[in-house]
């Protein structure tokens, strides 16, 4: 089995930016009815790791936790 990685975003740090969302739609949505971020997978798969890596090194407010 491949590694899978875990990601979180920390609403009170989530800004509403949505870089996350533009740079790695397959993995970060915005949460209905707001603007804040939300992981929509619990375990990443190898496919879509490097954009979780971007998006957490871009995030403006470092509201996103790549976990192991």
């Amino acid at each position: 089995m491949e590694f899978a990685m875990k990601v979180t975003v920390d609403e009170m740090k989530c800004g509403t930016v949505g870089l996350c969302v533009k740079e790695c739609p397959d993995v970060f949505r915005f949460r209905e009815g707001s603007k804040r971020a939300a992981v929509r997978i619990d375990h990443i798969p190898p496919a879509f790791q490097a954009c979780c890596l971007k998006a957490a090194r871009i995030c403006p407010n470092g509201a996103i936790a790549i976990e192991d």
